[in-house]
């Protein structure tokens, strides 16, 4: 009897250990860089990852637009947009061996595919070419899409069993459409009032930025291992 009860109890201790240490392929992140975004607007950004097998996974994310950091008197057109991206990923030293077991750090290189489009109504300060005593203040409506490919670096941190930090950067191509609506603002006639980079991202939400632009990108996703 002893030795029968010995044997339950050791099957079962054996599928509880093997239960617990058994990694979910599920992780639900969110992206906190993306909701202080200043460079194109910030985004309530959710993604879920997807592990494939140890060494590959599929990461989608997807955000909304909640607010805007401008604040103009006058709205042409009422800030929302979105962004929306899909990432196959690999787990590089699990690759190269597939045995090794589950480590607090896992660096991983990925292909992302992205697209995203938004509209806001945005302004400009400038005067015209011959007089720079004369300011004008121009409000216009931006309606603005990309679409690109990164290839993303990246480190995911495990904290706890459930906790997760993901630091990543990434690199590469997008092409870029730009539509201004109820705009005074001629380049051929008028110079940009302002000093540093004001000038540059004035432009950026011009028409003529339109076109296909190297894309450079980083982000810290916060997860949880479901």
């Amino acid at each position: 009897m002893k030795g029968k009860l010995s044997v339950i109890i050791l099957m079962f201790s054996t599928l509880i250990f093997a239960q617990e240490s058994k990694e979910s392929n599920w992780i639900l992140k969110l992206n906190a860089a993306q909701l202080v975004d200043v460079v194109s607007y910030p985004t309530l950004q959710i993604s879920a990852e997807r592990k494939i097998n140890p060494y590959f996974s599929i990461n989608a994310e997807v955000g909304y637009q909640l607010y805007d950091f401008n604040k103009e008197d006058t709205i042409l057109l009422k800030s929302k947009g979105f962004k929306t991206n899909l990432e196959g990923r690999v787990y590089l030293f699990k690759l190269l061996n597939s045995r090794i077991e589950p480590k607090r750090n896992e660096f991983f290189v990925g292909l992302q595919l992205f697209y995203r489009e938004n509209q806001n109504t945005d302004f400009v300060d400038f005067s015209p070419t011959n007089d720079a005593d004369v300011k004008y203040t121009d409000n216009f409506g931006t309606k603005r899409t990309a679409k690109g490919f990164n290839i993303t670096f990246g480190n995911q941190i495990s904290l706890s069993e459930k906790i997760v930090l993901e630091p990543f950067i990434g690199l590469g191509m997008m092409n870029r459409k730009i539509r201004n609506s109820d705009i005074q603002y001629d380049k051929t006639k008028h110079e940009i009032v302002g000093t540093g980079l004001v000038p540059l991202f004035r432009e950026l939400n011009m028409e003529e930025s339109s076109g296909n632009l190297f894309n450079f990108c980083f982000g810290l996703r916060i997860g949880y291992r479901l």
